[in-house]
């Protein structure tokens, strides 16, 4: 990890105890599509709903670190 002012680089860790659901699945495959094709992907929405842990699961996948933006 490093921080660069404005936003942090992380290698993506996926927590053991991390819920993989159809629907967690679902949104991971959607997500690498994007990705696959070269589209950027932005995830949002309320606080504590599991933004960064999906991230994190969806870089992981992709075996590409995540850049956060603050």
């Amino acid at each position: 990890m490093f921080d660069t002012e404005g936003f942090t680089v992380i290698e993506p860790v996926v927590d053991k105890n991390y819920v993989v659901s159809p629907y967690i699945t679902d949104l991971a495959d959607q997500a690498l599509s994007y990705l696959q094709a070269d589209f950027p992907l932005h995830l949002c929405g309320p606080a504590g709903t599991g933004k960064s842990s999906l991230a994190m699961y969806i870089a992981a996948q992709w075996k590409r670190p995540i850049v956060m933006i603050h």
